[in-house]
């Protein structure tokens, strides 16, 4: 098969190749693929091997004596690397905490005890400090420190979490006042009531404080009200396919030889509408954001009023938002990852690496053989997924003899597994809904395992790179107790399955991989904001939407779900496009096809590259506007201030050119509405700006046609206020001027 990449430019496409796997400037991993790539190429091996079968490639490696024995040289010193637990520190984190407490540093205080709280050893480990209560001891201070910061919900959960962790006996009477305290700032008096006289029978003799908690007591408010933080669902416009649940109605999936499968407009689609709302099927936190954010939601840890950062029992590198979220993620992946850690930033290796890892720790070892059995090696038949079969234009194998049946079970399945994977219902680890997730994985990896891999482009060096990666993580996987239910007699074919699953996650993720970003902004909610990158995912619908330099949508997040958002209107049959980086508006053509021929291996035939639409830059040298053609189903358009035919050239229909007089005046007025839009943004009033942008794009399409510089710059400032509906952060004024 032809590669295109060798027709722009082959040595920056092997450099885009290599950073999917490895860092090209931190870490041993280059160097030791590099390494193992110089010996494979003696004697012509390599060229062998990329001829090849893909799915003997792995057993072909492990038959080169040459190369493992240089490989087993380097994975047999691999061992657990992580940041353990230290009652030490916690002590002193814990002292200092104390101190800034009493100098009224709120703020220096709270991370200080946070930070007590994360190093903390297990109770009980580490009797000489703190008689093994070091974790229960920080909890309890960082519930003051929380309450006083007027977060009395966050302070509530330290504190249950504390008598958890055994609290001291001595200290219970303080116990039920200070949770007496927080019932009563969250609004909730009637509990408040009850810990308050819960405490007052724990004071014994001691008159004074009875006579204040008296007062507390008198102190309740019995018309308050519980508060509530939670954002509302986001839902897509129009109501959800049956088969694809996180897909609207106005949007359909076909597929085309060349161009795969992709989405396309199956009714008129407005601006503005929601046309995708996607959980990914796996998903990795930056490990520069460990400490600020949850590893299991991304939820940015500051941002959390109901709750304060919370431990893993093993490790201190990382931390999360709920104890939901880390049993969670304790019963699943980070079971086998945590004892890693240091050791994958260490490495050098990518994201996409780790979460090709993630698929399969957070799937379990029996649910990734079975995954691998079903749709790599195929000696499991399987039915297709409804998913699949609903495709237009794919030709139909294996489908299940009753449709309602296949939609019925796609539908159940599908939406189980988005309540399972939700954020603000973790997983449990009962062991029934733990078998559920699995089986909801099991289905839901029949339309990841369906996604592009181009393995046949793939050179051999590139293939044994990945494979590389595939046993250095599947190493990693043996010694953290991954594979402890399988038997002896199959560990050998367990660990080649493994890794080949591995491998064919770290093609599919080269291409079909999504970066999950916050907005930083500091007090004006546009001015200065940026769009920072916190974690990359792979949505098994979203990864569905191709690629055009003049995208359809607008893309943000939900902690982790992403969102897509029409820009401009479509109508039925119009491809619903997403961008994957190049945009016209900022690069011309030739870097756009070089960089997505390099990167993602096709060549763009958008109508902005069949067209060479100016940039930005050029579009303000040379202000246009193209009228569109009267003919509702013709694509046809007339540059403005040219001789303008008769007739169409597209479509032969009789040109009014008083209609296009009137047509002006409109558009005049759609500038008028883009000021009025900008003036919004301006005042901070996002959602007035959407409503008004929205309309005057709208308006805009039905008489003329891009490229129009207002008309795109209208267009980015929809894209920035769809934005403020998902994560962001506010820097403060403090923090921006260090």
């Amino acid at each position: 098969m032809p590669r295109v990449y060798e027709d722009f430019d082959p040595k920056y496409a092997s450099i885009c190749s290599d950073v999917t796997v490895y860092s090209n400037n931190k870490g041993f991993f280059k160097s030791l693929a590099e390494e193992i790539v110089s010996l494979a190429e003696v004697d012509g091996w390599m060229q062998t091997f990329e001829d090849i079968e893909d799915d003997k490639k792995v057993t072909t490696v492990l038959e080169n004596n040459t190369i493992m024995n240089a490989l087993n040289e380097v994975l047999s010193r691999i061992q657990p690397m992580f940041r353990g637990k230290d009652a030490r520190i916690s002590y002193e984190r814990r002292m200092a905490a104390q101190t800034c407490l009493k100098d009224g540093d709120l703020t220096k205080s709270l991370a200080l005890a946070s930070q007590a709280v994360l190093r903390a050893p297990m109770t009980g480990s580490e009797e000489i400090i703190d008689a093994g209560v070091s974790l229960a001891l920080a909890l309890w201070l960082r519930s003051e420190i929380l309450l006083r910061s007027n977060r009395p919900e966050a302070a509530l959960e330290d504190l249950k979490l504390a008598l958890k962790e055994r609290l001291p006996a001595r200290m219970r009477s303080e116990y039920y006042w200070r949770m007496g305290h927080c019932y009563k700032g969250a609004g909730e008096p009637t509990r408040a009531k009850v810990s308050y006289e819960l405490a007052g029978r724990l004071l014994g003799n001691n008159e004074q404080a009875k006579a204040q908690l008296t007062k507390d007591i008198e102190s309740l408010n019995y018309t308050s009200t519980p508060k509530h933080h939670h954002k509302p669902e986001v839902c897509v416009t129009g109501g959800a396919k049956l088969n694809l649940p996180s897909l609207s109605k106005k949007v359909k999936v076909i597929e085309e030889k060349d161009k795969g499968r992709f989405a396309i407009a199956d009714e008129n689609v407005k601006v503005g509408d929601i046309l995708l709302v996607d959980r990914p099927y796996a998903a990795c936190l930056l490990s520069e954001y460990y400490g600020s954010h949850c590893l299991h939601c991304f939820q940015r840890l500051e941002n959390c009023e109901d709750g304060a950062p919370v431990w893993c029992p093993n490790c201190s590198g990382v931390a999360f938002c709920t104890t939901k979220c880390r049993d969670a993620a304790v019963s699943t992946y980070h079971a086998y990852e945590c004892q890693f850690l240091d050791l994958f930033i260490g490495s050098g290796m990518s994201m996409l690496s780790h979460i090709s890892l993630r698929m399969v720790t957070q799937a379990g070892y029996e649910t990734s053989q079975q995954i691998y059995a079903k749709y790599l090696s195929n000696e499991i038949k399987t039915v297709e997924s409804s998913v699949l079969n609903d495709i237009e234009g794919v030709t139909k194998k294996n489908k299940l003899k009753s449709r309602k049946e296949r939609l019925n079970r796609t539908k159940k399945g599908l939406k189980s597994f988005e309540e399972k994977n939700s954020n603000d219902d973790a997983i449990e680890t009962k062991p029934e809904d733990k078998a559920s997730y699995n089986e909801m994985l099991e289905l839901t990896a029949a339309q990841i395992y369906s996604l592009c891999s181009h393995s046949q482009q793939r050179k051999g060096a590139d293939y044994l790179k990945r494979i590389i990666m595939g046993m250095f993580l599947t190493q990693c996987l043996k010694i953290s107790g991954y594979f402890k239910t399988c038997s002896e007699d199959n560990m050998t074919k367990a660990e080649k399955n493994t890794c080949e699953l591995l491998v064919r996650n770290l093609q599919l993720l080269q291409f079909n991989a999504h970066e999950i970003y916050e907005t930083v902004r500091g007090n004006h909610q546009f001015s200065g904001s940026k769009p920072v990158y916190t974690a990359v995912g792979i949505y098994p619908t979203g990864a569905l939407f191709n690629h055009e330099c003049y995208p359809a949508v607008a893309r943000y997040f939900d902690r982790q779900n992403i969102i897509l958002r029409a820009i401009r209107p479509l109508r039925p049959g119009e491809v619903v496009s997403e961008n994957y980086g190049p945009h016209f508006l900022m690069r011309g053509l030739k870097e756009r096809q070089r960089m997505l021929a390099s990167r993602y291996w096709f060549c763009c035939d958008c109508t902005a590259c069949k067209e060479n639409w100016p940039t930005l830059k050029q579009m303000d040298a040379e202000p246009t506007l193209y009228l569109r053609c009267p003919n509702d189903k013709c694509h046809g358009k007339f540059r403005q201030g040219k001789n303008i035919a008769n007739r169409c050239p597209r479509c032969s229909i009789k040109i009014d050119k008083e209609l296009f007089k009137d047509h002006i005046d409109s558009i005049n007025e759609c500038l008028s509405q883009y000021k009025d839009g900008a003036k919004a943004m301006e005042h901070e009033h996002p959602q007035e700006a959407i409503q008004i942008l929205s309309n005057a794009v709208d308006s805009f399409y039905k008489m003329a046609q891009p490229p129009h510089r207002e008309t795109h710059i209208a267009q980015e400032s929809l894209r920035s206020c769809f934005a403020t509906e998902g994560n962001v952060y506010i820097v403060k004024t403090e923090q921006k001027e260090k």
